[in-house]
Formats: C-alpha cells, sequence, structure tokens
C-alpha cells in the first residue's frame, strides 16, 4: 500500500511540475522561428534603422538544395547590409511546393497581410508574385530570363515592379568540361521538365554548341517527376552523358535521376553545384548562394527606397568548378588531374578537390560510343 501510495504521490507532483511550467513552455514555443526560416550564417552587421519592421514575403517555388541555398544566400546578405530577420524586418516564408495553386495562394495571401515587400525564388514564384503585386515591388531570383517570363522590360531598366538577379548558365563551359572527362563522347542527351520556360536559353544554347563539337543530341521531356526514372533510363541507355539544365522538377527528384542513370554507367552533367552534390559528376556552374547574396543586394536597394523599375537587374557572373569523386569511383570513371586542379569536391567536406584513384577506375576516355 505505502508503495501505491509513494507512486502516486511522485505522480502528482510531475503533474504540478507541468502545470507550472505550461506557460513558459507556451512562450517559448510562441517566440520560436517559423519552420523554414533560415537564421544568418555569418555575423550581421550593425543593425540598419528603421522606423518599423519591415514586412517581407518571401516565396520559394520548392524546396531543394539549391533553391535553399539561394534562400540562406538572401537571409546572409540582408545581414551582411544590416537587416535581418526578427529585428529591423519580418521574413515570411512560404515554399509553394511546386503547385501554381499554392503559389497563387501564397501569393494573394501576401498582398492580403500587406507585405512591403515580396521576393520570388525560381521564375513561376515570381511570376505568381507580380500578378497579384499591384504596385508592391518584387524582387526575383533563381531567374534565367526575367524579359521572357515577362518580370521585366530590359536588364538595364526594368521599367516594372520587379527587377533581382539573373543567373545566366554557362553552357559552352560545361560541354567543355564534359568532353574534357569523356573525350571519347558522341552521343550527348539532355533532359527537362516540358513545363519549365526557364531553361530554353541553356537547352538552344546546348544544342547548338552541341552540334558544333560534333555531338549527337538525343533531347527528352517529363511532364513531372513520375515520369523521371523511365524517361532517364531510356535516355542513359541511348548516350554516353546527360546534360541537364536549371531545372527545379528534376533538381527536386536528383535521386531518382541518379539512380536510373547509374544503372547504365551514365554521367549526368547538371548546371548547379547542389545538383552535382546529389550525384551529378561535374560542372562548371553558378554558386547558388552567392545568387543568393547579390539577390539581398538588389532588395537592400529597394527596401531603402529605390523603385525597382530603375534598379538594374544584377548578372550573377561568379562560378566555380565543381566535381564529385564519389560518383566518379560509382561511374568508374578517373577525373583528369587538369580538370580536378582548383575545383571544389562536394564529397571532400574541406571543399579541396583531388583526382579520383582506384585500381578499378577506368579512364574517362573509355565511356563513349553508344
Amino acid at each position: 500500500m505505502k508503495k501505491f501510495t509513494a507512486i502516486g504521490s511522485f505522480l502528482m507532483g510531475c503533474l504540478l511540475t507541468l502545470f507550472i511550467c505550461l506557460p513558459f513552455i507556451r512562450t517559448a514555443q510562441q517566440q520560436a522561428p517559423a519552420a523554414g526560416a533560415a537564421a544568418p550564417s555569418s555575423q550581421a552587421a550593425e543593425l540598419k534603422k528603421t522606423d518599423h519592421q519591415i514586412k517581407i514575403g518571401l516565396l520559394q517555388l520548392v524546396s531543394h538544395p539549391s533553391l535553399d541555398q539561394i534562400r540562406q544566400g538572401i537571409y546572409d546578405g540582408l545581414a551582411k547590409h544590416g537587416y535581418v530577420d526578427g529585428e529591423n524586418i519580418a521574413i515570411d516564408f512560404k515554399n509553394g511546393q511546386g503547385d501554381q495553386t499554392l503559389l497563387k495562394t501564397i501569393s494573394d495571401g501576401f498582398v492580403a497581410d500587406r507585405d512591403e515587400v515580396l521576393v520570388g525564388i525560381a521564375t513561376p514564384a515570381a511570376q505568381a508574385l507580380k500578378n497579384v503585386a499591384g504596385e508592391t515591388p518584387v524582387v526575383f531570383s533563381g531567374i534565367s530570363d526575367p524579359v521572357a517570363a515577362g518580370l521585366s522590360k530590359s536588364l538595364d531598366k526594368p521599367g516594372t515592379n520587379a527587377t533581382g538577379t539573373v543567373d545566366a548558365t554557362p553552357v559552352k563551359e560545361q560541354l567543355d568540361l564534359a568532353k574534357a572527362i569523356l573525350p571519347d563522347a558522341k552521343r550527348m542527351g539532355i533532359l527537362y521538365s516540358s513545363s519549365s520556360t526557364n531553361v530554353a536559353p541553356a537547352v538552344k544554347d546546348a544544342k547548338e554548341l552541341a552540334a558544333q563539337m560534333g555531338l549527337t543530341v538525343v533531347e527528352r521531356t517529363i511532364t513531372n517527376s513520375n515520369e523521371l526514372a523511365q524517361t532517364a533510363e531510356q535516355l542513359a541507355s541511348e548516350t554516353d552523358f546527360i546534360f541537364v539544365p536549371n531545372d527545379n522538377t528534376i533538381a527536386s527528384a536528383m535521386p531518382t535521376l541518379i539512380a536510373a542513370t547509374n544503372a547504365h554507367k551514365t554521367p549526368v552533367f547538371p548546371v548547379v553545384d547542389a545538383m552535382v552534390a546529389e550525384g551529378g559528376l561535374a560542372t562548371v556552374g553558378t554558386n547558388q548562394h552567392q545568387i543568393g547574396v547579390d539577390t539581398a543586394e538588389v532588395l537592400v536597394q529597394v527596401l531603402e527606397g529605390k523603385k525597382p523599375a530603375d534598379v538594374p537587374v544584377k548578372i550573377v557572373t561568379a562560378v566555380d568548378v565543381i566535381v564529385n569523386s564519389d560518383a566518379a569511383r560509382t561511374l568508374g570513371l578517373t577525373l583528369p588531374a587538369d580538370v580536378v586542379k582548383g575545383a571544389r569536391d562536394t564529397a571532400d567536406a574541406g571543399g579541396a578537390a583531388g583526382a579520383s584513384k582506384s585500381g578499378g577506375e577506368k579512364s574517362g576516355g573509355e565511356k563513349g560510343g553508344k
């Protein structure tokens, strides 16, 4: 009987403690940052003085490493200029999950909440914002052609309520890299989503350059990620390597793509570093975090009173050579020494690239002739 009395007293004590602590727990939950928020990864500059907390609506098309890095770059770039979320600015981040209806619903919500500046990461997100923004400033990021997308009239003088950054894909450098690794390659696959207008310039350039390099192009498209595995497997069986432009549908399903292409030992050359880290072989790509940092510089000009119509679109030119030595080993390839010299290896936590060396590997030149 005494044993049960002791247990009962213990339970009553626990309940009393929980009752006392509950208000503090609720307060902590309310003060915690919203899901998806990104704290600056570096020391912020001295806070800019503002007469109120500026409300910013941030809409990202879908969550995948490339766009996530852009978003982090925006937070870091803002902090560098003295704007910190939760202090002098309030960023309402939303993920559109690749759904057009949800993108519009979120955009309408930002306008209803009277957010003062709207930021869109990737073309569909920026378009959704601009379609409902009225006179509210829009800043875009992760865009290849804002003029074709109807966001700006020109890069030098946007002439609309939208400005931001563009990241031109260095297609020639990427195909030169592919040929340096696979000198005997004859057939190049191009794979992208038919709904992705953002990839059109890169696909056009890739086909023209491939013809000049003597490569036969096999082009395939998908309408959604459910078609990726089968389409990629077929394309991998017909080609020596596959070029993937900056396509958000494919970027969000890289493991599916790599599983299909690795089964045929066919390398994938994507256009951004995050896609190389997820299994691509190599790229000469724009640094995604830097895109976000540069976008923040444009955003700061808008926050400080400039009209988007008069703020030139910033062209992000910083590129890196990125390789994945783990992917090379999986494919049975040796990355040439002149390629890995000075490159960043995603398989190396330290970021310094080194040549892949394994007795079971073959030279890049042995992949070809399909």
